[in-house]
């Protein structure tokens, strides 16, 4: 059993950090992140929630209120309802499919609704049109620049486990921002697809973060734009 600490890590001072954990999925072992955005009224958003350890937990205290927690896509909503029990007074966030995958997520407010949307001015809202196996949108964190995902892209690199590591190299995802295997077997060239892709290399983007994959920060848009080129997506 792989012991869980999850501690977080700054990202953008004062706005944007992350937590890391393991997990094993499709017999691999993947490292796992989760996004904390300090919103422009001080409250805090959790993208795609992890389980809330004591020890996250308290880190997030010391960082102020929980706000939203957001479920991006029909797979990562696992840990959501412990994370939605040890903060009741916060908002979940998600699509219709994750909530039918899981009875025990209660989603009070739909990815791409328009109360979300205007509660939250600083961020963009995306949904990835086309791909309705992962029914993901993205957060444009406008003031740093960044696109906050889960499966949008995914890559392995030296720290991770060997499964991975091994499976990438077979797969094209070693040192490589890739489309998930998964995702991309199941998606199939659209004009949706290519405009919501096409979208978000279009904003002013520094960084991407993403679930199982290190922040990537050099041509974000030009790595975005190579990885799902298959889809029709023409900007860089």
């Amino acid at each position: 059993m792989v012991k869980q600490r999850m501690t977080l890590t700054t990202v953008v001072p004062d706005a944007l950090w992350v937590s890391e954990r393991a997990v094993w999925f499709s017999g691999v072992r993947l490292r796992a992140r989760s996004t904390v955005v300090r919103l422009a009224d001080r409250r805090l958003l959790i993208h795609s929630p992890p389980t809330p350890t004591r020890e996250l937990c308290d880190a997030l205290n010391a960082l102020g209120e929980i706000a939203y927690l957001v479920v991006p896509n029909c797979f990562h909503h696992l840990a959501t309802p412990a994370f939605a029990a040890s903060y009741p007074s916060a908002t979940v966030v998600g699509p219709r499919s994750a909530a039918a995958k899981n009875r025990a997520l209660k989603c009070h407010l739909e990815l791409d609704a328009d109360s979300f949307q205007s509660a939250i001015p600083e961020c963009e809202v995306i949904k990835l049109d086309g791909c309705p196996f992962l029914d993901e949108s993205v957060l444009f964190h406008r003031p740093t620049g960044s696109l906050i995902g889960a499966d949008l892209l995914i890559s392995a690199c030296a720290k991770d486990h060997f499964t991975w590591r091994w499976a990438a190299r077979i797969t094209g995802c070693y040192g490589k921002a890739c489309v998930p295997p998964d995702v991309r077997s199941r998606t199939r060239p659209s004009d949706a697809t290519a405009r919501a892709i096409d979208r978000m290399t279009s904003l002013p983007l520094k960084r991407i973060l993403v679930a199982h994959c290190d922040p990537i920060v050099e041509r974000p848009a030009a790595q975005l734009a190579e990885a799902w080129r298959f889809s029709g997506a023409t900007r860089r």
